[in-house]
């Protein structure tokens, strides 16, 4: 149910303005009272971080179920991963461009996602450990891979000429382009 309130939620935030709406509308208008609204989101913002965050263990999941992720190099593997964000981004291009331009403008927020993606990295990096990389550098890929990917997709958001795989699969390059020229 929180998942459910907070995409839409989320999705009247896009509609009709992050700052336009108060907690009580939102409540209104996904169905429950404030009450309930407050149980099980908090605020506006924790709305937003839960509607994008996705479950911990999409990436991780992923990659464990990838034929790939014992092969190949650390950031392919890694690439892999990430294939979640990426058929999100291709269902619906201009949906997402729009969550993207709502965190844009909500600096605050960013940055709060961003930290709550901690427990996405620490179970990605378990997975990599998992696949023969060791603990440290398993952290610390995983740690910089999803900061490629937040990246990626500002990137993505005001190019609409190009999707969010060319732009990972261009970042991917780089970083694994940089591990070999500094080893």
């Amino acid at each position: 149910m929180r998942q459910e309130m907070a995409e839409a939620a989320l999705e009247m935030m896009i509609e009709r303005g992050y700052e336009a709406l108060t907690v009580d509308e939102l409540a209104r208008g996904v169905g429950v009272s404030r009450a309930t609204f407050f149980r099980y989101l908090g605020s506006k913002d924790e709305a937003i971080i839960s509607a994008l965050i996705g479950p911990v263990d999409q990436f991780s999941r992923t990659l464990r179920a990838s034929p790939i992720a014992l092969s190949g190099s650390l950031w392919s593997r890694l690439r892999i991963a990430f294939e979640p964000a990426l058929l999100l981004a291709e269902a619906d291009p201009q949906r997402q461009r729009q969550r993207m331009t709502l965190i844009q403008s909500l600096p605050a927020v960013g940055a709060r996602l961003r930290r709550e993606r901690a427990p996405q990295i620490d179970a990605l990096a378990e997975a990599l450990t998992d696949s023969g990389v060791d603990r440290f550098g398993a952290a610390v890929v995983a740690a910089a891979g999803v900061a490629a990917l937040d990246r990626c997709w500002v990137v993505w958001m005001h190019d609409e000429d190009e999707s969010l795989r060319a732009v990972l699969d261009r970042a991917v390059a780089e970083l694994e382009r940089a591990s070999l020229r500094h080893p």
